[in-house]
């Protein structure tokens, strides 16, 4: 079976469903870096640096609000993006089993790839300060929710659905853990976000709906997190 020739249009509609995650890339990145020269953070204080975190916050507005453009010139947001309710048991049981398979995954590549370490989220001691605690409520916000909500909506909604309709599920599925994985600039831990974003993908495909995928992308986030300050 050939593939349908890309039209001029359907090059245009690409170029709109990459530039939510160009939009976000850029604001995070160069944002974090001219803001933590200016007040003289390394980039793994960013968790700490009031600054850095809200450019961070920042960045999924963005990311979240052009998502939701883009979708809404492609046509119904909420079937463009996979917003459909799903039976709440069914939806938290495949989560939580996804969860469970995701860290086992990572448990397991970890030893490998060090993919933890790659990330450099290391945030150092805590200051102690209210505007250090300010910081690392507004990060808690941008990983918990802001990160796990927007990221679905374009990696798991969004691209997940045009590649659904230009080639088929399985395409979907790699495709937009695959975009996930290399989205995130960390070679030694893609390994671990491809199988979580499959699993996502997985997630997605069953339910037919983002939300069980957000869910389970925030108790992941949320863990990482809580066990990032802890140690």
């Amino acid at each position: 079976m050939s593939t349908p020739r890309q039209t001029p249009a359907g090059a245009l509609l690409w170029v709109l469903v990459a530039l939510p995650i160009v939009l976000q890339l850029a604001i995070t990145t160069l944002g974090i870096a001219v803001v933590g020269a200016l007040v003289g953070l390394p980039e793994r204080m960013a968790f700490y640096s009031l600054p850095q975190a809200l450019v961070v916050l920042g960045a999924y507005v963005v990311f979240g609000a052009a998502t939701l453009l883009v979708a809404r010139r492609i046509g119904p947001v909420r079937e463009v993006l996979a917003i459909r309710r799903t039976p709440l048991l069914p939806g938290i049981g495949l989560a939580v089993l996804g969860l469970v398979a995701g860290l086992g995954i990572a448990a397991l590549l970890e030893p490998i790839f060090h993919g933890a370490e790659s990330q450099n989220l290391d945030p150092g001691p805590f200051p102690g300060t209210a505007v250090a605690a300010a910081a690392a409520a507004c990060s808690a916000i941008s990983v918990v929710i802001g990160a796990s909500v927007t990221e679905e909506l374009y990696f798991r909604g969004l691209l997940y659905g045009r590649l659904d309709l230009r080639f088929a599920r399985a395409a979907a599925v790699i495709g937009s853990a695959g975009a996930f994985g290399l989205a995130h600039f960390q070679p030694d831990a893609f390994p671990t976000l491809f199988a979580l974003g499959l699993i996502l993908g997985l997630l997605r495909m069953r339910t037919g709906s983002i939300w069980p995928a957000i869910g389970l992308h925030a108790a992941n986030n949320g863990l990482a997190f809580a066990y990032l300050l802890a140690s």
